[in-house]
């Protein structure tokens, strides 16, 4: 018998219990950021950014707290550029919102618009987003967020104070490491009442970092089966990376698949590959938005797959397959 499943009700509740999701940063203090770009908005936000840097360096997170989602004290609009990537999301929604006056009781005119991975628009938008930028300058402040900025158009970027979230140095990446062990071990374990060992903790940290996010995730892998994924404390978060940008990007050929698998896993680590789509690949679509409702026939995908692996005489192969068949239903 098939069941009625309210599948938004169930991510939302499944994201309840990711610790990332549950120790979110709401306010400037609680972020953990470099001192060169804490400095920076200690007064709040008065001009238009463009955040770019690996993921889970905090990017979104201070967006979201500059322009008052949490605070709730100010009209903003967020735009997931993964989603809204027409021109016409520009004229209409984004158009609506800037001209229409705000119906919160405040001193301030300001209004903030966030877009979110800014490099999946298309060149029309970038291209007419140019001159909406300049029309609404008096009144509106942008913030752009990408893991991308040579995507971006020159003149679009000339028109923003790029920061970047990336360490730019041995003592930076020194000091975001030691504020990020702070966090998690007179935070977030406090608070749950739990311990990971020093020695453990400071492993996790050194494997994913800069990535917070993938911090947290093997923290709470720790926590709940008292170890670290061999797999997940073993794979750098740049070949899961690429693993997932090769699904998602269908204009990469089939012998750049075919060479990525075979560099990266070879036959004797398609079993690896299909581990980073599960557990890992649903925790990275969620977080970043991705084909969310597609998520169940992926699983399935990779459920029938893993089965068949045992018995392939050649793992490659079913490695391309199931890369073939995510590609196709993914994109």
């Amino acid at each position: 018998m098939l069941m009625n499943i309210d599948f938004k009700y169930s991510i939302m509740s499944y994201k309840k219990l990711l610790l990332w999701e549950k120790y979110r940063p709401k306010t400037i203090e609680d972020i953990i950021l470099l001192p060169r770009i804490r400095a920076r908005f200690e007064n709040g936000v008065n001009q238009h950014y463009i955040f770019h840097g690996h993921y889970g360096t905090g990017k979104t997170s201070l967006a979201r707290i500059l322009i008052g989602v949490y605070s709730k004290e100010t009209p903003y609009l967020i735009v997931n550029c993964s989603e809204e990537t027409s021109i016409e999301y520009l004229r209409d929604e984004i158009t609506t919102f800037c001209k229409t006056k705000s119906m919160l009781d405040t001193n301030s005119d300001i209004k903030y618009v966030f877009l979110d991975e800014f490099e999946k628009v298309s060149k029309s938008f970038q291209l007419a987003f140019k001159g909406f930028v300049e029309k609404y300058n008096g009144n509106v402040i942008f913030i752009l967020n990408t893991n991308h900025l040579d995507r971006i158009d020159g003149g679009m970027i000339s028109r923003f104070k790029k920061l970047n979230f990336d360490c730019l140095n041995h003592e930076e990446e020194k000091f975001l490491k030691k504020e990020i062990f702070k966090r998690i071990k007179n935070v977030i374990l406090e608070k749950e009442n739990k311990d990971v060992p020093k020695e453990n903790l400071i492993n996790i940290i050194n494997k994913k970092f800069p990535d917070f996010r993938e911090i947290i995730v093997d923290v709470q892998d720790y926590m709940e089966v008292g170890d670290v994924d061999n797999l997940s404390s073993n794979v750098s978060n740049k070949l899961k990376l690429d693993l997932y940008n090769t699904i998602y990007n269908d204009k990469i050929s089939y012998e750049d698949v075919y060479n990525f698998l075979m560099n990266n896993f070879g036959g004797e680590g398609i079993s690896n590959m299909i581990k980073l789509l599960g557990k890992p690949f649903i925790n990275w679509s969620i977080e970043n938005n991705k084909n969310i409702d597609k998520l169940f026939e992926c699983n399935y995908i990779i459920a029938d797959y893993s089965d068949k692996l045992e018995n392939s005489t050649d793992p490659i192969v079913l490695g391309m397959t199931i890369v073939g068949k995510l590609r196709g239903l993914l994109n």
